[in-house]
């Protein structure tokens, strides 16, 4: 039996699968596509790489946090692309806090033995994409092609 497509002809989500952003980083557009479910929305993962529909090109995963730019800001677009191509597209990020931004022991809720903060805003200019990829350069995630 085939599988349900849309109106366009895009394969719909199936059980066990969820739509998922893809951005082309070529010509700025932003589309949705079945996924095999992982787990937890927003958790970092390989970065798959499909083909957009739109011009050919190669399309990102991108966290569902994501939210494009206009098409016609190609500078927030490089800052875009940039971190995607860096590994880091959009997932949340998270660092260790040491327990002593708690305070004291005696003070600190108990059963905490770790603990951690979202890192946050996303950089808006080079200049801060830049230092932002070599400051989180470790939990950048892999890419896989999909297609």
């Amino acid at each position: 039996m085939a599988e349900p497509t849309d109106k366009q002809g895009h394969g719909q989500p199936g059980a066990g699968q969820q739509l998922i952003k893809f951005a082309c980083l070529d010509c700025h557009s932003v589309f949705k596509r079945p996924v095999a479910d992982i787990g937890k929305r927003n958790v970092p993962r390989p970065i798959e790489v499909r083909r957009c529909p739109a011009c050919g090109c190669d399309a990102y995963l991108m966290s569902s946090d994501f939210r494009a730019p206009p098409k016609s800001d190609a500078k927030a677009w490089e800052v875009v692309a940039a971190l995607t191509r860096a590994g880091l597209p959009y997932f949340r990020i998270y660092e260790d806090m040491p327990l002593s931004a708690f305070g004291h022991p005696a003070r600190r809720p108990k059963a905490i033995l770790s603990a951690q903060y979202r890192v946050g805003p996303w950089p808006e200019t080079m200049a801060e994409a830049k230092e932002f990829i070599a400051r989180h350069r470790d939990k950048a995630m892999p890419f896989v092609r999909a297609d």
